[in-house]
């Protein structure tokens, strides 16, 4: 019996919720075959081509399906993403500016052009005019006050952000979310105090979002009190116990408690490993495929600055590279899997949350690249949906003589603040070509640079996969 479309829509999704997006393309493209007018599939399908990387074919399915009469406020929000996407910068700005105009108080609409204008511009005030504009004439519109306080975050004044949210927070009569944000900004802003504060109120009103009671954990490590937040932490755990972030916040207390434990999960010789790329098809050599990878993300990386919510600090971020036109890109997969394979191999048997989830192999969650300038470093971060994370090194920071590790991997130091603070425990030395594979739950960052070209990495997230066969 033939399932039904709602029936493979809910396959397509669940497939890419799990990066399965090759997967779920095939399932979304005989549903377009089979419904070609079907304004709702053909949306489907360009959301998780874009979500793959390849977004000029996602232009041209949502162009079809404007065509066929679509003109959802969604469609219009995946429509923009993939024309940022596909470079094409202009009309991705005309699309969000056209999708405020249909409803100005759209905050994913305010976000997605300020984004945009952030990152090719690095202008604050260019992102902000239009949202400000905005909230003149809805000064009520908390959403629209959230995003706001975002923008001033992701680009680097945490102070205006913390007064912002604080009165959004106020206005809402202790709104849970706002709550959150409030916690989490008055932690970037070492109001610890006031971060436990709103993170006890929102995880009182909201025990069962684990976003909040992950703020909550997070104020309580910012305010010295590991034991608590182990508690948080595996409560969290045992309602999710693959969240990356969440095994890290758990190891970050038991660090501060002294525990062994956290040594079972750091272990960095046996859980950080660095391995050259193998060579690819249609390369003589990994050399000649460096070269080839580099010249191709140069042309890639087009925007100024970061995007929002990312680790990137000065610098640019390619979100996809798979679905790439260019060779050198589109075999990077090739290239990381030999490293990748090894690292499975190398793992020895084991109940902890990396070893007890090795079966033999892996698959490719997510590739992205990104491209730091001088001042630029990656803050401290983990990811959470990942098994391993990678980071390959192509073209390295200039040496400093006044900072021997300018530009280096860093592992141990936590993403979260703590009371006390927790130094560095381990560096990789980067080389062109090498990769470094870790536990998707371990916190890693780069030291500034401050001099030389743009240091130039491809990083990816592996998950769990039956060895092929």
């Amino acid at each position: 019996m033939s399932k039904s479309l709602n029936e493979l829509t809910d396959d397509a999704r669940a497939l890419k919720t799990e990066g399965r997006h090759v997967e779920a393309l095939e399932v979304l493209g005989s549903m377009v075959e089979s419904a070609p007018d079907n304004v709702a599939v053909l949306h489907n399908y360009a959301a998780v081509l874009g979500e793959a990387g390849r977004n000029r074919e996602a232009v041209e399915v949502m162009r079809k399906a404007f065509s066929k009469g679509l003109n959802a406020p969604e469609s219009w929000l995946v429509f923009g993403r993939v024309l940022s996407g596909n470079r094409d910068f202009d009309e991705a700005e005309s699309t969000f500016r056209h999708l405020v105009q249909m409803n100005p108080v759209n905050p994913d609409a305010h976000l997605e052009l300020a984004q945009l204008i952030w990152m090719k511009t690095g202008d604050r005030d260019q992102a902000l005019a239009l949202l400000n504009e905005t909230l003149l004439a809805n000064p009520t519109s908390g959403p629209l006050h959230l995003a706001r306080a975002q923008i001033y975050g992701q680009t680097g004044d945490h102070d205006t952000e913390y007064a912002v949210l604080k009165e959004a927070a106020r206005l809402s009569g202790g709104d849970p979310l706002l709550e959150l944000a409030a916690c989490n900004s008055a932690l970037a802003v070492k109001r610890y105090d006031e971060a436990l504060e709103f993170g006890e109120r929102a995880a009182g009103k909201a025990p069962n979002n684990d976003s909040v009671v992950a703020g909550f954990c997070q104020a309580l490590l910012a305010n010295g009190d590991p034991r608590g937040a182990a508690q948080v932490a595996q409560t969290l755990l045992n309602r999710t116990p693959l969240n990356q972030l969440f095994i890290a916040l758990h190891a970050t207390a038991l660090r501060l408690l002294g525990d062994e434990r956290y040594h079972v999960l750091y272990d960095y010789d046996a859980f950080v490993f660095t391995s050259p790329l193998d060579a690819p098809k249609g390369w003589n050599s990994a050399e000649a495929y460096l070269d080839d990878l580099i010249e191709g993300l140069d042309a890639a990386h087009q925007f100024k600055t970061h995007p929002f919510h990312q680790s990137v600090r000065h610098g640019s971020q390619i979100s996809s590279i798979n679905g790439s036109d260019h060779p050198a890109l589109r075999a990077f997969r090739e290239a990381c899997s030999g490293p990748v394979q090894r690292y499975v191999d190398r793992l020895e048997a084991g109940v902890d949350p990396l070893r007890s989830r090795n079966i033999g192999g892996f698959r490719m969650f997510s590739t992205f690249s990104v491209s730091l300038k001088p001042s630029g470093f990656h803050v401290n971060h983990v990811h959470p949906q990942g098994w391993l994370s990678s980071a390959c090194h192509l073209r390295l920071a200039e040496d400093d003589p006044g900072h021997d590790k300018a530009g280096w991997l860093k592992f141990g130091e936590p993403g979260v603040a703590t009371s006390p603070e927790l130094p560095p425990e381990k560096y990789v030395k980067p080389e062109p070509g090498v990769m470094a594979i870790f536990p998707s739950y371990m916190w890693h960052g780069t030291e500034r640079f401050d001099s030389g070209n743009a240091r130039l990495t491809v990083a990816s997230d592996i998950v769990p996969a039956a060895p092929p066969t």
